[in-house]
C-alpha cells in the first residue's frame, strides 16, 4: 500500500493535482519573467555616456523602458574589464575575452538612482563615465 500511495503521489505531483495525500498548495519554481513582459521594449537601449583613453572605449547604456543600465566596453584588449555600479551598490563585471574587442556586463536597476560604467585595463589604468 506505501508503494501504491508513493506512486500516486509522485504521479499527482508531476500533474499538480492534490489526491488529498499532498498538501493543499505546492510551490513550483519559475523561472524570471523575459524583459519584454516586464513592459521592457526590445532595441530601446542607447548609449547615454562615454569615456575612453588611448585605447578602450567605455560606454554606459540604458533602456527607458526598463530603467535598467550595463556597461559596455569596446576597442579593448583581451582581459580588460568593465563594471557597471549603481549609487544603491549593485555591480556588474564583464573581461573581454580572449580574441575579442568589446565585453557588456549585466544590467543594473537604473529607476531613481545613477549608474555609471568603468573599464580596467590589465596594466591598471581606469576610465570611468559620467553617471546617468
Amino acid at each position: 500500500m506505501h508503494l501504491r500511495n508513493t506512486v500516486a503521489t509522485a504521479l499527482a505531483t508531476a500533474a499538480g493535482i492534490t489526491l488529498g495525500l499532498l498538501p493543499a498548495t505546492v510551490t513550483t519554481a519559475v523561472a524570471a519573467p523575459a524583459p519584454t513582459a516586464n513592459a521592457c521594449t526590445p532595441g530601446d537601449a542607447r548609449v547615454v555616456r562615454s569615456s575612453g583613453m588611448a585605447g578602450p572605449l567605455v560606454e554606459l547604456l540604458y533602456s527607458p523602458s526598463c530603467r535598467t543600465a550595463w556597461g559596455r566596453v569596446r576597442h579593448a584588449s583581451s582581459g580588460d574589464q568593465v563594471e557597471v555600479k549603481n549609487r544603491l551598490g549593485a555591480s556588474k563585471t564583464a573581461t573581454v575575452a580572449r580574441g575579442s574587442t568589446t565585453a557588456k556586463t549585466g544590467s543594473v536597476n537604473d529607476r531613481n538612482t545613477q549608474a555609471w560604467a568603468c573599464v580596467t585595463t590589465r596594466s591598471g589604468n581606469v576610465a570611468c563615465t559620467e553617471g546617468y
